[in-house]
């Protein structure tokens, strides 16, 4: 068998936890945001030492990311922009105002409403066609990931959300973030919690379990992974989101069986907010592990 370490603590005692269920080979569909091919993953291996899970199987994803078109996120934006507000409601608790660093910015949706709560904000997007969507809204984001020539000074906040789970170097990715982020800065991360309940009783059909999700967190190796560059957590809690009412239902058809009829168009126009308490809203700042 192969030997990996762990991407958080370092462990070499990895077991495999779920063989490979993949059914065709990987390509930019596989990361789109929107994918929704649920409990299909590459092999996970979990670590004895820390519980941390991860696809060390997965060849390097940044090309992948580069070439994602998903057209269906864009038309979901409205809902994102509720739920981006929310979240950034939740960062003014520990930072007001000032510049912020979104890594993984997508089309930009939280770096606009951070605009218009008064923030100076700007991003980070591998995928051309998302960066190509937000400079076309005149928003600040630059293709490709951090460090980034375009990125300079120091950033009051650094907001990594459902980020850190896509990446096979998450030590590296909070490093980074660390570099710019300027003293009595705040770093914010949004990611999927495989101790929460949902995660547990659903099993390897939990809906974060998917090919674009390499790295499987709880807060206990979260905290741990931020230890390590020098963060303490000061604060966290279960982020709602913000669905259209026909996303919901085309998603439901996944475990339920639904009708397949045209789904009335109707249901698009309806907005549910949702909290299956099932991912962690972080925030950390300099210091010794809480």
């Amino acid at each position: 068998m192969k030997e990996f370490h762990c991407w958080v603590c370092g462990g070499e005692q990895l077991a495999l936890a779920k063989a490979s269920n993949l059914s065709r080979p990987l390509d930019a569909r596989s990361f789109a945001i929107t994918n929704s091919e649920y409990g299909v993953t590459s092999a996970v291996y979990r670590c004895r030492e820390c519980g941390f899970m991860q696809c060390p199987e997965v060849p390097e994803t940044l090309p992948y990311y580069s070439d994602v078109i998903d057209p269906s996120y864009e038309e979901s934006r409205p809902t994102r922009e509720i739920q981006e507000r929310k979240l950034l409601e939740a960062v003014r608790r520990y930072k007001a105002g000032g510049r912020l660093l979104d890594i993984g910015a997508a089309s930009g949706a939280l770096i606009e409403q951070a605009q218009r709560m008064g923030f100076n904000a700007e991003g980070v997007e591998p995928s051309r066609w998302l960066a190509d969507k937000a400079r076309e809204r005149g928003l600040a984001v630059h293709l490709g990931t951090l460090p980034h020539a375009d990125i300079g000074g120091r950033f009051d906040v650094v907001t990594m959300v459902d980020v850190i789970e896509h990446v096979s170097d998450p030590a590296a990715l909070v490093a980074s973030a660390c570099t710019v982020l300027a003293d009595g800065g705040v770093v914010a991360i949004v990611t999927p919690d495989t101790a929460s309940l949902a995660a547990r009783l659903m099993g390897w059909k939990w809906w974060h379990f998917r090919v674009a999700h390499i790295g499987y967190f709880n807060l206990d190796n979260l905290d741990r992974l931020f230890a390590s560059a020098g963060l303490r957590r000061v604060g966290w809690t279960r982020p709602s989101w913000y669905f259209p009412l026909d996303y919901l239902v085309a998603r439901l058809r996944r475990y339920l069986p639904l009708p397949r009829a045209l789904t009335p168009a109707f249901l698009a126009r309806i907005t549910l907010p949702l909290n299956l308490r099932d991912s962690i809203l972080a925030f950390y700042v300099a210091g010794s592990r809480a």
